[in-house]
């Protein structure tokens, strides 16, 4: 039978579902669908090949009660989660850097101000700075969906996107 979408013996992603978050280390590949206003936050240490993904939904944890059951549904609960068990694997905390995509506009509510993509996007770079964590590269905003996938060894994001607009709707952070 023919399998379509994935090379023989290529290894299978580990999917990162919303409000999950992944940590892992090499050649292994995290990957997350269907993000519009949710957030992805990905974290590597290039020194030591661990990295780890976060599907976020929202952007304060902090001020939501039992946020600790649940940390990846929050933009700064996920941060500090993906960084406390990058820690605990081996990753160095100072050596650490980021990426993001998604936090689209999917729907406008005038009433709302900002919508969550947009103050999902602000709280992630917010905690990202409290943290020392520079963020490297990022790809958010916009009107459409994203899919990621990102691969801790190297640090690439490979950010695939349903923007009529994109050349091939793929890119590369």
């Amino acid at each position: 039978m023919k399998t379509y979408g994935t090379e023989p013996g290529a290894p299978t992603p580990v999917q990162v579902g919303i409000s999950e978050l992944a940590v892992s280390e090499g050649d292994d590949t995290l990957k997350s669908y269907g993000l519009g206003s949710c957030l992805a936050i990905a974290l590597y240490d290039p020194d030591s090949d661990i990295g780890g993904l976060a599907h976020i939904m929202l952007p304060d944890g902090d001020a939501a009660e039992n946020s600790d059951r649940k940390p990846g549904k929050y933009a700064d609960t996920a941060i500090r989660a993906l960084l406390r068990r990058m820690v605990e694997q081996g990753a160095n905390y100072t050596t650490v850097e980021a990426k993001i995509a998604g936090g689209s506009d999917m729907f406008k509510f005038e009433s709302f101000g900002d919508g969550v993509g947009q103050r999902n996007i602000a709280a992630a770079k917010a905690e990202l700075e409290k943290l020392g964590v520079p963020l490297e590269a990022e790809d958010v905003g916009g009107e459409y969906g994203r899919t990621v996938e990102f691969t801790p060894g190297s640090g690439t994001l490979v950010v695939k996107t349903a923007d009529e607009s994109a050349e091939n709707g793929v890119t590369e952070l």
